[in-house]
């Protein structure tokens, strides 16, 4: 047997310039190689991939938002009460595309509420990150497809 190393997957989403978006792999195959990705929603994507350690800067007050995704699993975020918006839309072959210039990640709830005052797109979901994290989770388990997100109920 020879002592080829199997190749990891690509990198998702990840840009040639540098972005908002900043993660550093932490796997051995990976020796902490630091990239840039398009939105906060590829960071997420690749944690299921890889373990990895990121910073997202709010794109309102440029704070950042530190997350460590070890084993597929959210094992830091800082600040926990950080927040997504994510567009989501479905492709003809079942698959979830995401509009990274409308998904970004925020440190508070006042930058989220200012951008999407300012926004003029289409609204998309507006999650913590680590629900949106395990949303992420419990569609690949399931290794579902589009599907439209349900509102939470009221009282949940």
């Amino acid at each position: 047997m020879t002592g080829v190393k199997a190749q990891r997957e690509p990198t998702i989403g990840l840009s040639p310039t540098p972005t908002l978006y900043k993660l550093n792999w932490q796997d051995d195959s990976r020796k902490e190689t630091e990239e840039y990705v398009r939105c906060g929603a590829d960071i997420l994507l690749n944690g299921l991939n890889g373990n990895l350690d990121s910073v997202a800067q709010c794109p309102v007050c440029g704070t950042s938002t530190r997350l460590l995704i070890v084993n597929g699993k959210i094992d830091g975020l800082e600040p926990k009460d950080a927040s997504i918006h994510v567009l989501e839309m479905p492709t003809k072959s079942g698959r979830i595309w995401i509009e990274c210039e409308a998904t970004h990640i925020f440190d508070k709830k006042t930058c989220l509420e200012k951008w999407i005052s300012e926004y003029k797109g289409e609204t998309g979901l507006v999650d913590s990150v680590e629900n949106y994290h395990k949303l992420l989770v419990q569609r690949r388990s399931k290794r579902a497809t589009y599907a439209p997100l349900e509102k939470k109920a009221e009282n949940s």
